[in-house]
């Protein structure tokens, strides 16, 4: 990758087609880029110190009002935005005025104020106009290249374009979203030439930050361009058009495994639908149905159980509720067990011999942590690295706390079940909120994603009150699997440009009934 003095240079030529300056023109930048070059100011600077820190925790005390609940306080996102704007047009003014600010002449907390309130804002065009100045200064080491980096980012998200380094998110209903990425195969790579850390750090210091789930926001079609040469920003940054995501030709049908409810979320009894009944969408546009099966199609089942410390006095019922799961299955289904404590153990491969699958279950002996999201990714990568055609698959897993996972993030695995067909059944073992404390909303966090889980993937949330309480969920996750339809369809749109359609299935004719499927799926 090439050095910020590059990008510098890129953003000064091209400073001039962005129209009438909002923050600094090219020659007032030019001045302070020219400024660097001679002894800056070092005495400190009370006054622009104490404004900077005033209006960096007035935004912070805003940012924390919407973030403390999202969904209740969406209206303030605009206050926020506007803030963010207004103090940016201060932040020039001072610049015009005082030229380049030095850590000496603010501090450190002022300095990093005047970071935050740069990047913290929507204005695109003063972001790019305060580049040029920032770049230099990266080249000069008065500020680190992670900032020069979250910039980068900042004026492509503006711009519509994915983000390079990973820097960018956004908070919408108690979700954390990054925004879209150019490449993340390269992602660490870029960002350790700008010394930063890993991109999954990134992602969990969000998730840690905001006590919230995080993901990686649908990833947009491929935008194919021509060659741009040598004044685009990702020649300059040293990245080809190959290390752009490529397009991938896969298999064409898409396969849909759907359940049909009443209102209330009861399965309905006695319903023979046929494929005439259902309407899929695909983008809002409708598609034709090629491959229909009833409720009869077998299913490869895994059952998922928490067995970390948290569970042992529980065990037993644990047991026994599993084994009743494996006796309600329908004899042309397949069960494998796999637990997961600080080791996540196959207990039993896939496998119809109910006497062999109950006395393993029996004989399950292990203790420790509990990563979740590593024990089902584990799943795809081992139980359905080579899945059936003929046979549908399904994730019915049972936990009762907050994962410990040493590989996977919450991101990483939505990416995973927005890549597959399976359907997942989350049961949530645990403690209800109770006083609106940091640890309540670490609850909130653990229950939201067990929830978009099942949303994302087509299944259903259940909440267990107590471990007597499991028996006659996983009765009812068995009932409902008997009333899974699969359907296949060929999208009308052939491009496969690695963007994500979103899907809608309906019962015609019958808007008493709703349906619960995948939400859609990458067009790879």
């Amino acid at each position: 990758m090439k050095t910020t003095i590059f990008l510098a240079l890129f953003f000064t030529l091209s400073i001039n087609l962005w129209g009438q300056s909002v923050c600094l023109s090219p020659e007032e930048a030019k001045k302070i880029i020219e400024s660097f070059n001679s002894p800056l100011p070092i005495s400190e600077n009370i006054k622009i110190r104490k404004e900077l820190l005033a209006m960096r925790l007035e935004r912070e005390t805003l940012n924390e009002k919407i973030t403390a609940d999202t969904t209740r306080n969406q209206n303030l996102v605009p206050e926020a935005n506007q803030l963010g704007e207004k103090h940016l047009a201060r932040v020039c003014q001072i610049i015009k005025e005082n030229g380049w600010l030095t850590r000496e002449s603010l501090k450190e907390d002022g300095f990093e104020a005047l970071l935050f309130l740069v990047s913290n804002n929507k204005n695109l065009n003063a972001q790019r106009e305060l580049f040029p100045v920032f770049a230099e200064a990266a080249k000069k080491k008065l500020v680190g290249k992670p900032f020069i980096a979250s910039m980068i980012d900042s004026i492509r998200v503006g711009a519509r374009l994915p983000q390079i380094f990973g820097t960018q998110a956004v908070i919408r209903n108690n979700v954390v979203y990054f925004y879209p990425l150019l490449n993340e195969e390269k992602i660490d790579e870029w960002r350790k030439e700008y010394e930063m850390s890993s991109f999954r750090d990134e992602v969990l210091d969000f998730e840690q930050r905001y006590a919230m789930p995080v993901l990686k926001s649908h990833r947009p079609p491929l935008m194919l361009q021509a060659k741009n040469g040598k004044d685009s920003d990702t020649a300059i940054l040293g990245i080809s058009e190959d290390d752009t995501d490529t397009l991938k030709i896969d298999t064409k049908l898409v396969n849909l495994n759907v359940s049909v409810f009443t209102q209330d979320l009861k399965t309905p009894s006695g319903l023979a639908l046929t494929k005439d009944d259902f309407a899929v969408s695909e983008n809002g546009v409708e598609q034709e149905i090629s491959f229909f099966s009833n409720t009869d199609q077998p299913f490869d089942l895994v059952l998922l159980l928490d067995f970390s410390a948290s569970t042992e006095e529980k065990r037993g019922m644990i047991k026994k509720s599993a084994q009743r799961f494996v006796e309600l299955a329908r004899p042309t289904d397949r069960i494998a067990v796999v637990v997961f404590a600080t080791d996540i153990v196959a207990v039993s491969e896939l496998t119809n011999d109910k006497k062999a699958l109950n006395q393993k279950i029996k004989d399950i002996k292990i203790n420790g942590g509990s990563p979740i999201w590593d024990s089902v990714r584990y799943v795809y990568d081992n139980i359905f690295k080579e899945k059936n055609p003929n046979r549908r698959t399904a994730i019915v897993m049972m936990t009762d706390g907050e994962d410990y996972s040493l590989k996977t993030t919450f991101a990483d695995l939505m990416e995973t079940v927005r890549r597959n067909d399976t359907t997942i059944f989350p049961v949530y073992l645990g403690k209800e909120r109770s006083s609106g404390s940091w640890r309540d909303r670490g609850i909130r966090k653990w229950q939201q994603t067990l929830s978009m889980l099942s949303e994302e993937s087509g299944g259903q949330f259940y909440k267990a009150k107590d471990v007597k309480d499991l028996s006659a969920i996983y009765a009812e996750v068995i009932k409902n699997l008997g009333q899974i339809y699969s359907i296949g369809y060929e999208p009308k749109n052939e491009m496969r440009d690695g963007g994500w359609r979103t899907l809608s299935v309906k019962i015609k004719n019958q808007p008493n009934l709703i349906t619960k499927t995948r939400q859609g799926y990458y067009a790879n």
